[in-house]
C-alpha cells in the first residue's frame, strides 16, 4: 500500500470505529485493529525509507564523484603489487604508461624461497593429527614438482651463487617431504626443524629480490621525473596498494617515499589497503591469513608477529640506503617492533 492509500484506509477505519459521537462509539474489531496497526507500521516504514533514500543517493553520488575526480588527476603513479615484483603505471596528460617485470631472476628465486610456505600450507592443518593421512596426496604432488624443478635448476640461467641457494632450499624441502611421506606422520616441531636451518639461505634470496625491485623501479621513476620536470613532479600523486600483512615496510611504498620525499607521505603518497565490496568471506579469508601466518612465523622466525610485516622490508631499506644520493636522500627511519598495538595515526 502506498502512503495516500494508507491515510485513506486509516481514516475510514477510524470513522467506522469511533464515529462522530463518542457516546455511541463502536470499538474497532480485532481485525480492524490489525489493519490499523499495519497501516501505522507501513507509514513508519515508508517515512523511514524516505530518510534512507537520502543517504543511498548520497553514496551513489559520492562514488561517482570519487571516480570522476580520480580520473582527472595528473600526473599519477599507481604502484601495484603482483607476483612478478610489481607494476608501475604512470597516468599523465590523458596517456598511460605501464612498466612491469623486474629481471626474471626475481620470480625464480621467489618461487623457490616460497616452497617453505608451500609445504607449510599443506602440513600445518594436520600438525595435531598427521596420522589421518589427508595431507598425503597434496604433499606427494608438491614433492614431485620440487624434484622436477631441482632436476632442471641448472638450465634456468641463474648466477651460480643464487642457483646454489635455490638448490639448498629445494633439497632441504624434498628431504623433509620424503621423510614425512615415508613415516606417515609429522609435528609442528618437525616442520620447524626443517625450516629454520634454511632461513639464512632464504634471506640471501630475499636480500637479492629486494635489491632487484628497488633498482628496477627507482630507475623507472627517475626517468619519469626527468620527463616531467620539477614543476610537474611537485604535483605528482602516487598510490601504492598493499595487502594487510605487507603494509608495514612495504617495498613499493619505500621506493616511492625515497623518490618523492618524506613530506609527501600521507599527503601525495598514499597507501591503499582497503578491500572494495568486501564480503564476509573476504574478511574471514583475511583473518585466516593473519592467524595462519602467525603460526608460520613462530615456527620459522620465533617471532609471532614477524609475518605481519613485509618480509623484504629490511632488504628494501638497505637497498634504498645504498642507492641514496643528494637528490634522493636515504630515509633514516626507525622501524617499529614487529608486535605493535597502536591505533592508526596514534603518536
Amino acid at each position: 500500500m502506498n502512503y495516500k492509500r494508507n491515510i485513506l484506509l486509516m481514516s475510514s477505519l477510524l470513522a467506522i470505529g469511533f464515529g462522530a459521537s463518542t457516546a455511541n462509539a463502536v470499538q474497532p474489531s480485532p481485525e480492524q485493529k490489525k489493519i490499523i496497526q499495519q497501516v501505522q507500521v507501513d507509514q513508519v516504514s515508508e517515512s523511514s525509507d524516505r530518510l534512507y533514500k537520502l543517504d543511498s543517493v548520497m553514496q551513489e553520488n559520492y562514488a561517482k564523484t570519487q571516480y570522476e575526480v580520480g580520473q582527472m588527476q595528473s600526473p599519477v603513479i599507481l604502484a601495484l603489487f603482483n607476483g612478478s615484483g610489481g607494476k608501475y603505471i604512470l597516468r599523465r596528460n590523458g596517456k598511460q604508461v605501464a612498466v612491469e617485470p623486474v629481471p626474471p631472476i626475481y620470480k625464480k628465486i621467489k618461487s623457490v624461497s616460497h616452497t617453505l610456505v608451500g609445504i607449510f600450507e599443506i602440513v600445518s592443518p594436520y600438525f595435531e593429527y598427521s596420522e589421518s593421512g589427508n595431507w598425503r596426496t597434496d604433499l606427494s604432488e608438491y614433492n614431485d614438482y620440487m624434484k622436477e624443478a631441482l632436476a632442471t635448476l641448472g638450465n634456468t640461467g641463474m648466477p651460480a651463487e643464487f642457483e646454489n641457494n635455490c638448490r639448498i632450499i629445494l633439497e632441504g624441502g624434498i628431504a623433509f617431504m620424503d621423510q614425512v611421506l615415508k613415516s606417515g606422520k609429522f609435528t609442528a616441531d618437525d616442520y620447524s626443524n626443517y625450516a629454520k636451518p634454511l632461513l639464512p639461505t632464504v634471506m640471501k634470496n630475499v636480500t637479492l629480490a629486494g635489491k632487484l625491485q628497488v633498482d628496477h623501479f627507482e630507475e623507472v621513476v627517475k626517468q619519469w621525473r626527468k620527463e616531467m620536470g620539477e614543476e610537474e613532479w611537485s604535483r605528482l600523486y602516487a598510490v601504492v596498494n598493499s595487502a594487510w600483512a605487507m603494509r608495514r615496510q612495504n617495498v613499493h611504498f619505500q621506493i616511492m617515499a625515497q623518490m618523492m620525499g618524506q613530506d609527501t607521505v600521507n599527503d601525495r603518497l598514499i597507501m591503499a589497503e582497503a578491500i572494495n565490496d568486501v564480503t564476509e568471506d573476504d574478511l574471514l579469508m583475511l583473518l585466516g591469513r593473519v592467524v595462519n601466518d602467525r603460526v608460520l612465523s613462530i615456527l620459522v622466525f620465533d617471532e609471532t608477529f614477524r609475518m605481519d610485516v613485509e618480509l623484504m622490508g629490511e632488504a628494501a631499506r638497505k637497498a634504498t640506503e645504498e642507492a641514496a644520493c643528494p637528490i634522493y636522500p636515504a630515509m633514516k627511519n626507525e622501524w617499529m617492533p614487529y608486535e605493535e598495538h597502536k591505533m592508526p595515526n596514534e603518536k
